[in-house]
Protein backbone atom coordinates (compact mmCIF):
# COMPACT_ATOMS: atom_id res chain seq x y z
CA UNK A 1 0.00 0.00 0.00
CA UNK A 2 0.78 3.53 -0.82
CA UNK A 3 -0.17 7.25 -0.55
CA UNK A 4 -0.27 10.06 -2.83
CA UNK A 5 2.06 12.87 -1.73
CA UNK A 6 2.61 16.14 -3.69
CA UNK A 7 5.31 16.36 -5.98
CA UNK A 8 5.85 20.22 -4.80
CA UNK A 9 5.93 19.64 -0.92
CA UNK A 10 5.58 15.99 -0.32
CA UNK A 11 2.36 16.47 1.57
CA UNK A 12 -0.07 13.45 1.94
CA UNK A 13 -3.16 13.47 -0.27
CA UNK A 14 -4.56 10.05 -0.19
CA UNK A 15 -5.52 7.49 2.77
CA UNK A 16 -3.19 4.15 1.27
CA UNK A 17 -3.89 2.99 -1.70
CA UNK A 18 -3.01 -0.24 -3.33
CA UNK A 19 -2.38 0.02 -7.78
CA UNK A 20 -4.82 -1.42 -9.68
CA UNK A 21 -3.73 -3.36 -12.83
CA UNK A 22 -5.93 -1.33 -15.16
CA UNK A 23 -8.86 0.91 -14.75
CA UNK A 24 -12.08 -0.55 -13.89
CA UNK A 25 -15.18 -0.43 -16.78
CA UNK A 26 -17.20 3.02 -15.43
CA UNK A 27 -20.49 1.57 -13.83
CA UNK A 28 -23.87 2.27 -15.17
CA UNK A 29 -25.99 5.09 -12.84
CA UNK A 30 -29.56 5.29 -12.90
CA UNK A 31 -29.80 8.83 -11.65
CA UNK A 32 -31.37 8.25 -8.36
CA UNK A 33 -30.30 8.80 -5.28
CA UNK A 34 -27.80 6.84 -3.16
CA UNK A 35 -28.75 5.62 0.21
CA UNK A 36 -27.17 8.32 1.90
CA UNK A 37 -28.93 11.00 -0.23
CA UNK A 38 -26.18 12.02 -2.69
CA UNK A 39 -26.92 11.95 -6.15
CA UNK A 40 -23.72 10.66 -7.61
CA UNK A 41 -22.60 7.80 -9.52
CA UNK A 42 -21.23 5.00 -8.48
CA UNK A 43 -17.08 5.28 -7.74
CA UNK A 44 -15.26 3.80 -11.00
CA UNK A 45 -12.10 2.73 -8.67
CA UNK A 46 -12.95 0.95 -5.01
CA UNK A 47 -12.19 2.71 -2.04
CA UNK A 48 -8.19 1.90 -1.15
CA UNK A 49 -7.61 1.62 -4.76
CA UNK A 50 -6.39 3.92 -7.39
CA UNK A 51 -5.95 3.34 -11.20
CA UNK A 52 -4.07 4.88 -13.99
CA UNK A 53 -5.74 6.31 -16.56
CA UNK A 54 -4.75 6.38 -20.09
CA UNK A 55 -7.24 8.62 -21.58
CA UNK A 56 -7.21 12.34 -21.59
CA UNK A 57 -9.23 13.73 -18.41
CA UNK A 58 -10.94 16.83 -17.67
CA UNK A 59 -10.04 21.04 -19.01
CA UNK A 60 -9.56 22.07 -22.02
CA UNK A 61 -12.32 20.27 -23.96
CA UNK A 62 -11.75 20.96 -27.59
CA UNK A 63 -14.33 19.89 -30.83
CA UNK A 64 -14.68 17.40 -32.04
CA UNK A 65 -12.51 16.56 -35.28
CA UNK A 66 -15.93 15.07 -36.69
CA UNK A 67 -18.67 17.83 -36.53
CA UNK A 68 -21.03 14.20 -37.13
CA UNK A 69 -19.36 12.50 -34.01
CA UNK A 70 -21.99 12.45 -30.83
CA UNK A 71 -20.21 11.02 -27.85
CA UNK A 72 -18.74 11.85 -24.28
CA UNK A 73 -16.25 14.65 -23.67
CA UNK A 74 -15.81 12.86 -20.43
CA UNK A 75 -17.01 9.72 -18.80
CA UNK A 76 -20.82 10.06 -19.26
CA UNK A 77 -20.73 13.06 -20.10
CA UNK A 78 -21.71 14.35 -23.74
CA UNK A 79 -20.78 18.41 -24.39
CA UNK A 80 -22.70 19.83 -27.12
CA UNK A 81 -20.18 22.39 -28.62
CA UNK A 82 -21.50 25.91 -28.28
CA UNK A 83 -19.73 27.31 -31.39
CA UNK A 84 -20.53 25.06 -34.25
CA UNK A 85 -22.05 21.18 -34.89
CA UNK A 86 -21.10 18.20 -32.90
CA UNK A 87 -19.80 17.34 -29.04
CA UNK A 88 -16.52 18.60 -27.35
CA UNK A 89 -13.52 16.02 -26.34
CA UNK A 90 -11.20 15.92 -23.07
CA UNK A 91 -8.04 17.14 -24.44
CA UNK A 92 -6.27 17.00 -20.60
CA UNK A 93 -4.26 15.24 -19.18
CA UNK A 94 -3.58 11.50 -19.57
CA UNK A 95 -2.32 8.80 -17.13
CA UNK A 96 -3.92 10.62 -14.68
CA UNK A 97 -4.60 8.15 -11.36
CA UNK A 98 -8.47 7.99 -10.31
CA UNK A 99 -8.95 7.66 -6.96
CA UNK A 100 -12.36 6.95 -4.82
CA UNK A 101 -12.93 10.62 -4.02
CA UNK A 102 -13.36 9.31 0.15
CA UNK A 103 -9.68 8.22 -0.46
CA UNK A 104 -8.85 11.81 -0.99
CA UNK A 105 -11.09 13.83 1.53
CA UNK A 106 -9.56 15.61 3.64
CA UNK A 107 -6.54 15.63 2.13
CA UNK A 108 -7.10 18.51 -0.16
CA UNK A 109 -8.83 21.74 -0.30
CA UNK A 110 -11.10 23.51 -3.24
CA UNK A 111 -8.47 25.56 -6.18
CA UNK A 112 -9.94 29.30 -5.35
CA UNK A 113 -9.56 29.98 -9.24
CA UNK A 114 -11.86 27.77 -10.65
CA UNK A 115 -15.29 28.71 -9.89
CA UNK A 116 -17.32 25.79 -11.00
CA UNK A 117 -21.10 25.45 -10.79
CA UNK A 118 -23.27 22.23 -10.62
CA UNK A 119 -26.13 21.39 -9.47
CA UNK A 120 -24.86 18.54 -7.30
CA UNK A 121 -21.66 18.37 -7.15
CA UNK A 122 -18.06 19.50 -8.81
CA UNK A 123 -18.67 18.58 -12.87
CA UNK A 124 -14.76 19.14 -13.62
CA UNK A 125 -15.01 20.81 -16.69
CA UNK A 126 -12.91 24.33 -15.71
CA UNK A 127 -9.74 22.52 -15.10
CA UNK A 128 -7.87 21.19 -11.74
CA UNK A 129 -10.22 22.13 -9.17
CA UNK A 130 -8.33 20.48 -5.76
CA UNK A 131 -5.23 21.66 -4.69
CA UNK A 132 -2.84 20.88 -2.02
CA UNK A 133 -3.46 22.68 0.98
CA UNK A 134 0.19 22.92 2.22
CA UNK A 135 1.37 24.91 -0.97
CA UNK A 136 -1.80 25.17 -2.68
CA UNK A 137 -0.20 23.48 -6.11
CA UNK A 138 -2.84 22.07 -8.46
CA UNK A 139 -3.06 18.56 -8.12
CA UNK A 140 -6.59 16.59 -9.08
CA UNK A 141 -10.06 17.48 -10.32
CA UNK A 142 -13.09 15.98 -8.53
CA UNK A 143 -15.99 14.88 -10.76
CA UNK A 144 -18.42 14.51 -8.63
CA UNK A 145 -21.81 16.26 -10.38
CA UNK A 146 -24.74 13.86 -10.72
CA UNK A 147 -24.65 12.97 -14.19
CA UNK A 148 -20.98 11.93 -14.82
CA UNK A 149 -18.73 9.85 -12.42
CA UNK A 150 -17.50 10.08 -9.54
CA UNK A 151 -14.10 10.10 -9.15
CA UNK A 152 -11.18 12.39 -8.11
CA UNK A 153 -8.23 12.28 -10.79
CA UNK A 154 -5.16 13.11 -9.92
CA UNK A 155 -2.11 15.13 -12.58
CA UNK A 156 0.56 12.83 -13.13
CA UNK A 157 3.19 15.76 -12.50
CA UNK A 158 2.04 16.84 -9.79
CA UNK A 159 2.27 13.94 -7.39
CA UNK A 160 4.46 10.82 -6.76
CA UNK A 161 3.42 7.44 -4.96
CA UNK A 162 5.28 6.72 -1.64
CA UNK A 163 5.43 4.58 1.10
CA UNK A 164 3.01 5.89 4.06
Amino acid sequence: MNVLVCAACGRSLSEPLRLLPELPERPEYDGLKNADGSRHAPSTVPRGACAVDPEPSGAPLVPHPDPEWLGPAMPGVIISDPDGPGCLISAGPRNTLVVHPEDARGFLAPNPAVQEIGCCGAPGQEGPNQVCPGCGAEVATLFSECYGSYETHFLPDAVRVAAP
